[in-house]
């Protein structure tokens, strides 16, 4: 059930009575920017952890714990070229309580979103500044894990000419310093009155109940129209970027960016979901049984599919030496679906892995929750039959998905 609040604002309502809790989600989504995605990573932090009513940690921590355990979460992320801020909030479900928890709950998100911590008419300088400061140690310690710092090194070099899909959608923490007093209030007030506002709830619940809580907010109308160039497009590069570079690390990172013109809206979607499968993101993989197991190149080695930014990609673990080796080895791999050598048994389990991975998240919350919230922000009713589809994949599709996958981008963390 889709309901509309305002322009711009949707209530989506999933009833189903195979969980004892309910999982409210409220999604704020607009265009990424270079400067956005900081000042919303610290404003998310910031709305969660204080408002007018609750003005601390402690406070709000006393308040989750009233309401039952309820369990309070804020995140940013990215989906193609939409910034997207999320407050989640899971509490029991009424009918299990036979208390009416939807209407403290619902009540207290209203709190978080439109009465933050304010003082002199913007948001309160002493708070933002300690989630700048935790948000900041945070983003030096993700650069302290090499891996990440591999994955993101490699998407500059992928990204080259495009600054801002460069961005994480955490921010920096350069971008995070250089943030203002103004520049946070400023994207709160947008983020409010502009954003495209998803709130989906999933549970055992009355849904005119919610219907009528959230028509009590106070929204207004906005123009947005995200699903228009929601996927990031890039052209083909003539020549394969390649940078590396020096640490003080046991363990040298290899990772590959790799062209893939294929959409989750496409039709040749599932035949890249199978594809990524068999090339490295399954325990029965060419990667895994081939470069890891088999050669003993790799510590690790994995692949990735974002159908979103139309690209793939390899993470590896190795030792410096072997780089040459590895490359190469990875390489074959690719050019061995490519050729259409694929074994009929090897591609069967890949298939039931996905499938299986499919069927658990059937049992959890959170996915349904993303995927209502992608199927909003594409503006478009998902297809029901994946299993199917996944089924249905052959091996001549895969071989031309596989033939359209393009490297594009190489970064060596060296540990020598």
């Amino acid at each position: 059930m889709q309901i509309s609040l305002a322009r711009g604002v949707r209530l989506h309502i999933i009833p189903t009575d195979k969980y004892t809790t309910t999982r409210i989600l409220i999604s704020f989504a607009t265009k990424q920017t270079k400067q956005n995605s900081a000042v919303r990573n610290l404003l998310v932090n910031l709305l969660i952890n204080g408002m007018q009513k609750y003005p601390d940690q402690t406070a709000v921590a006393r308040r989750l714990s009233e309401m039952y355990g309820a369990e309070l979460d804020g995140y940013v992320t990215r989906i193609g070229t939409v910034h997207n801020l999320r407050i989640s909030l899971n509490i029991v479900n009424d009918n299990v309580l036979q208390h009416h928890l939807s209407n403290e709950a619902v009540h207290f998100l209203h709190d978080l979103l439109f009465h933050p911590l304010m003082e002199g008419g913007v948001l309160s300088p002493q708070s933002w500044q300690l989630q700048n400061k935790n948000l900041i140690a945070t983003l030096q310690s993700w650069n302290d894990d090499r891996q990440y710092l591999a994955a993101k090194r490699l998407l500059q070099l992928y990204f080259a000419h495009d600054s801002i899909m460069q961005m994480p959608s955490v921010g920096t923490v350069e971008a995070l310093t250089s943030i203002t007093p103004d520049q946070l209030h400023e994207a709160y007030c947008s983020m409010i009155a502009n954003d495209q506002i998803d709130i989906i709830v999933v549970g055992n619940v009355d849904e005119p109940h919610y219907q009528k809580l959230f028509k009590e907010w106070e929204f207004s109308d906005r123009d947005q129209n995200l699903s228009r160039n929601i996927f990031y497009q890039q052209g083909l590069k003539s020549e394969i970027a390649d940078d590396y570079d020096f640490d003080d690390i046991q363990q040298s990172k290899l990772d590959l960016a790799y062209r893939l013109p294929i959409y989750f809206s496409d039709k040749e979607y599932y035949p890249a979901l199978v594809m990524n499968g068999l090339f490295g993101a399954s325990p029965y993989s060419l990667l895994f049984t081939n470069v890891r197991e088999k050669a003993s190149l790799a510590y690790y080695a994995s692949s990735g599919y974002r159908p979103f930014n139309g690209y793939a990609f390899v993470q590896s673990g190795i030792n410096s030496q072997d780089r040459d080796k590895a490359q190469q080895l990875i390489q074959h791999q690719l050019m061995t679906i490519q050729d259409g050598k694929i074994n009929d048994r090897q591609l069967d389990r890949v298939k039931k892995n996905i499938i299986n991975g499919y069927l658990l998240g059937q049992d959890n919350p959170a996915r349904l929750v993303e995927r209502e919230l992608v199927s909003a922000l594409m503006n478009r009713q998902l297809d029901n039959n994946e299993i199917t589809q996944i089924e249905d994949v052959n091996i001549s599709e895969i071989v031309n998905v596989a033939q359209q996958m393009k490297l594009q981008a190489v970064y060596f963390l060296d540990g020598r």
